[in-house]
């Protein structure tokens, strides 16, 4: 009988990029960068990542977040189940929200089916109330 695999992710935001440069011990989890590229007239989700370390270290030197050039945002995810996610169930949840919504600026990860996993996405608002 195969296991079936339920990860569950608490996103916070959005957040401006000064406010997650102004809160350096945020680390380790999921983000997604928002926004619009050159000649685009809708804020859309353009980038999925994950980070082991802080969120500002990660998006300082971004090899693409950067392309987002208006009302770029940031929502902030964190692995609430199972508790003391590695870094395997990070990439779980990655790669079914690139597979799901196809952001412009992922390359890999959008053709090929993730593993299965019913991922549960709850939203929160900066001051930690439900979306």
């Amino acid at each position: 009988m195969n296991s079936h695999t339920t990860v569950i992710v608490e996103w916070y935001g959005p957040y401006t990029y000064d406010e997650i440069c102004e809160n350096p011990d945020w680390e380790n989890g999921l983000y997604l960068a928002t926004g619009k590229l050159k000649y685009e007239r809708e804020a859309t989700i353009q980038y999925c990542g994950i980070t082991e370390g802080s969120y500002i270290g990660r998006l300082k030197n971004h090899h693409k977040v950067h392309e987002i050039t208006k009302e770029q945002e940031f929502w902030i995810g964190e692995i609430a189940y199972p508790s003391n996610a590695s870094r395997h169930f990070l990439e779980m949840a990655e790669s079914m929200i690139i597979y799901f919504w196809q952001p412009e600026l992922n390359e890999r990860k959008k053709l090929s089916l993730p593993k299965p996993v019913t991922l549960i996405n709850k939203w929160y608002k900066k001051d930690n109330s439900p979306k």
